[in-house]
């Protein structure tokens, strides 16, 4: 039995390294030493260091190992962890070193478990020689070095006797092993619309938030169709999606600027009925040259008081002229992120100062002067005049 004491106490050592490098988060699981008695064999198996006992599983398993009703020794720390136990193991080693050790290294309200045993009538004693058959005995303790004497006591007078060790919280930081999520991928097809004169593309569906806090996510594959604006370089992009409703939206392509497109107006249209149109309308710049695509990777907002039209990872083109046949591809593209960015620009500005600071250094030790004159002690005193 010191041999099997001896890999109790090394399983700790392990138990206590693994976790240490583990997740953490505190809970109210603390570990379990049951010994003495008889205690089966199917019972003795191996328990997994990297998973906590329920509650209902250590009530399992008590049920059964005390299904006799033997005379029950509970000892009670209120602070007990793993690192108690490995502290204390030489006194430990003294009452359980010759008889069935069980050992839980995490269990879930280990205290409550045992003392709603239905068939015990439980005792609160710390001066008792001997212990009956269906007879619970609770002794709160505050040092585990007191263990060996008061069991080795009621040992004698009770030869069945079985001895729990447990403690009501572990005050210290409980690490475990936490079982990760299976990663799914979840990427969606992206929404991609060519019409004649518009290529059209986002890495998600199109997501329209109403003001009744519904979210719509619209369908990949909408009917297209374009038209031209007030201007005839200007183009109007339409698409209509039945979700089982109908929805329109017109995107309102405008040249502003001569060679410049400018998206600000997002038509939007809810079941066919001109009641329900609205102009939806973006804080971002959208402009972009012609024969350029427009690509922004920040999520791009097209909104009013009620209605909200989100776009992610926004690509579009608007051709001049119809598309020869064959496949449509984006130009280069005109970022909505600017080549100075705000980082460049800090790194700029601090690179400024340093470089004034050096030429200020620079001009002043050039600017130092030397003397060229020194005093002769055998001739005439220099004398140097004001002018000089």
């Amino acid at each position: 039995m010191m041999t099997q004491f001896c890999n109790i106490c090394c399983f700790i050592f392990i138990f206590i390294n693994v976790f240490q490098i583990s997740p953490s988060h505190a809970d109210n699981a603390v570990p379990v030493l049951l010994w003495g008695g008889s205690i089966n064999s199917d019972l003795t198996s191996a328990v997994n260091p990297f998973l906590k006992s329920t509650s209902e599983e250590f009530d399992l398993f008590l049920r059964k190992t005390l299904e006799n009703s033997p005379p029950v020794l509970l000892y009670i720390k209120d602070n007990l962890c793993i690192e108690d136990l490995v502290k204390h193991k030489q006194h430990l080693q003294k009452v359980i070193s010759s008889d069935s050790l069980r050992y839980f290294p995490a269990v879930e309200k280990a205290v409550n478990t045992i003392e709603d045993l239905p068939s015990y009538n439980q005792t609160y004693n710390d001066y008792v020689d001997s212990i009956s058959d269906g007879q619970l005995l609770i002794v709160p303790i505050s040092n585990l070095d007191v263990i060996p004497e008061t069991y080795k006591t009621i040992k004698d007078s009770s030869p069945n006797l079985i001895a729990i060790l447990t403690g009501k919280a572990c005050s210290y930081r409980r690490s475990e092993r936490i079982k990760r999520d299976t990663y799914v991928n979840n990427t969606t097809e992206p929404f991609i619309v060519a019409s004649d004169r518009v290529l059209f593309y986002a890495s998600k569906p199109l997501l329209l938030k109403l003001g009744n806090n519904t979210e719509i996510e619209l369908p990949l594959k909408p009917t297209v169709s374009d038209d031209s604006g007030k201007t005839p370089l200007s183009c109007k992009l339409s698409m209509k999606f039945n979700i089982p409703n109908s929805i329109s939206l017109a995107f309102m392509f405008e040249v502003e600027t001569p060679g410049y497109y400018t998206l600000k107006t997002v038509n939007y249209q809810f079941s066919d009925a001109t009641v329900n149109e609205k102009n939806l309308t973006t804080n971002t710049t959208i402009v972009f040259p012609f024969n350029f695509s427009y690509h922004c990777s920040q999520n791009i907002i097209f909104e009013n008081s009620s209605t909200i039209l989100n776009i992610t990872n926004l690509q579009v083109q608007l051709y001049t002229k119809l598309a020869k046949d064959g496949e449509k591809v984006f130009s280069d593209a005109y970022d909505c992120i600017g080549f100075t960015t705000i980082p460049i620009w800090a790194g700029i500005f601090v690179t400024a100062i340093l470089a004034l600071i050096m030429i200020w250094a620079l001009t002043m030790i050039i600017d130092i002067r030397t003397m060229d004159r020194f005093d002769d002690p055998k001739g005439k005193t220099i004398t140097i005049s004001a002018q000089e």
